[in-house]
């Protein structure tokens, strides 16, 4: 059973999406892409050539919540407004296995980026929480969302000033 606060339990993907750019934002990142759940406005990055099947076009597709740059730093985001296992899974593996890289260069290629880093923002629960940490190994930032951003894990410091 998942625990929410006051206001937050109606929190969606949306709100915490919105949140976290106006916060971007605030801080001074510049936002490259955005992502509503069935929105199809965020940025489609396949994998690289040798990995996807040409046949299928958007087959395994990776389509990131929120990208943002600041400086030489980029940030890929996948919110959600409950835990979700296989999130944290698919940027362990787009980390540590580049099959995205191809489309992240495109992506970037105009900026001088030395550092990509990917992480999760959630809603501010005991649950997300509890469950967030035990996986926070798989992401290099962890938000949570409710009336303020607060940041549960940023082993890089990412989001210093």
């Amino acid at each position: 059973m998942m625990v929410l606060y006051g206001e937050m339990d109606s929190m969606t993907e949306e709100q915490i999406t919105k949140k976290i750019l106006a916060w971007l934002m605030d801080n001074d990142w510049q936002i490259l892409s955005y992502d509503f759940p069935q929105s199809g406005t965020g940025k489609y990055l396949h994998p690289n050539k040798g990995i996807r099947n040409i046949e299928t076009k958007n087959e395994k597709a990776f389509i990131p919540d929120i990208v943002a740059i600041r400086n030489t730093i980029a940030v890929f985001f996948e919110n959600k407004n409950r835990f979700f296992l296989d999130d944290f899974i698919k940027l362990k593996n787009i980390r540590e296995n580049n099959i995205y890289s191809d489309d992240i260069d495109k992506l970037l290629c105009k900026y001088k980026i030395v550092n990509i880093y990917y992480g999760i923002a959630g809603i501010n629960s005991k649950h997300f929480i509890a469950n967030a940490d035990k996986h926070k190994s798989d992401v290099d930032f962890i938000l949570v969302v409710d009336r303020e951003i607060s940041i549960i894990e940023d082993e890089y410091h990412v989001f210093l000033e």
